[in-house]
């Protein structure tokens, strides 16, 4: 019969596992938590390596906003996601902080998200979820703001009745933090990002 530690042993990273699910709830209430966390990966790819130790890894450095980053190379990263750019007119590469907005190209109806760099890392994505509508309405060395259309529950995708919605992104030198409340994607919120 096994031992009780090794039962437990067995079983945690399943607890953990839905401990994190649990938490990951709808996005009825906007909070910062609607942000996608990503870890930062490096468009830059290096050797694979092996080990077979089992010794803890150290935390990604913060991505170094001085590297450039071509638009070939960002718009590689929306494709290995699914997203097509939606326009190149937002794409400021002389900033540190730069954003590309991408459409699913499976998306039916319309499915938007914005892509986020710093320097020549992938930083994350504005929302878990996509939107149907996002502007870029302001941008400048650490910050970016997305306008949001906004819906009604009766509202066809092609036709929002709501207005928008402005949300800030601000890169605190680790990552990425809205400074607004992000609409819900919820389309029976009375108002939505949908």
């Amino acid at each position: 019969m096994p031992s009780r530690r090794r039962i437990l042993s067995a079983l945690a990273p399943a607890a953990l596992a839905l401990l994190v699910l649990a938490g990951c709830g709808g996005d009825d209430e906007p909070t910062s938590a609607s942000v996608e966390t990503t870890t930062v990966t490096r468009t830059v790819t290096a050797p694979a390596t092996t080990s077979t130790d089992s010794a803890p890894t150290t935390p990604s450095p913060p991505p170094d906003p001085d590297a450039p980053l071509s638009l070939q190379t960002a718009e590689q990263v929306l494709d290995g996601r699914g997203y097509a750019p939606l326009s190149e007119r937002d794409w400021r590469p002389d900033q540190p902080l730069k954003v590309l907005l991408g459409v699913a190209r499976s998306a039916d109806p319309r499915a938007e998200q914005a892509f986020f760099f710093v320097g020549d890392a992938f930083i994350g994505t504005d929302t878990k979820d996509p939107s149907a509508s996002i502007e870029v309405t302001a941008q400048d060395d650490d910050s970016v703001t997305l306008s949001y259309a906004l819906y009604r529950p009766a509202d066809a995708i092609d036709s929002p009745s709501g207005g928008t919605a402005e949300v800030t992104y601000a890169w605190n030198g680790t990552r990425l933090v809205p400074q607004d409340p992000i609409p819900s994607a919820a389309s029976d919120a009375p108002l939505s990002r949908r």
